[in-house]
């Protein structure tokens, strides 16, 4: 039978700090401390399978209710793993969706990193013209009717802000 472990030791061992640990515990992932007559809290080596699942379970973007969830299943005989998968595949919808967006932002980003190209960005810094994505923005503002400079420039500031 292995010795019991000290917070610090098992911290050190599991490459996380005591804090996360005291924290584990208190949210009910770890199972409780004993406690040395001083107080300081001992832990058996099988809590080293608990941290092992929860390290495991971070790599795949389980949160810690559900990795609760999935321990209070377990403990109580029934099989974690039909609302795991669950949860899995609810992740990996979102992930999919995300990669979407992002996917669809870098090709807006080119677009305009593109435009911005062919309007030659620096030569717009150095002579303090406006950039070109606002430069466009104006003027299909002022080919829409909606707007005309002499309006954009005179319009009131916002409240408790002035133009300079």
């Amino acid at each position: 039978m292995r010795k019991a472990l000290s917070v610090s030791a098992l911290a050190k061992s599991a490459g996380v700090t005591t804090k996360t640990l005291r924290y584990w515990e208190g949210i009910g992932l770890l199972p409780r401390a004993n406690r040395t007559h001083t107080g300081y809290r001992v832990f058996a080596p099988e809590v080293m399978r608990y941290i092992d699942f929860i390290l495991k379970a971070k790599t795949v973007g389980l949160t810690l209710s559900e990795m609760k969830r999935a321990i209070e299943l377990a403990a109580n005989g029934e099989n974690p793993c039909p609302e795991v998968m669950q949860w899995l595949d609810a992740k990996d919808k979102m992930l999919e969706q995300q990669i979407h967006s992002l996917v669809a932002l870098r090709q807006r980003l080119r677009r305009f990193r593109d435009l911005c190209s062919a309007n030659d960005a620096l030569t717009c810094a150095r002579e303090k013209e406006l950039c070109c994505l606002i430069e466009d923005l104006l003027n299909s503002r002022l080919r829409k009717g909606e707007d005309d400079e002499k309006t954009i420039l005179a319009r009131p500031s916002p409240v408790g802000r002035t133009r300079s």
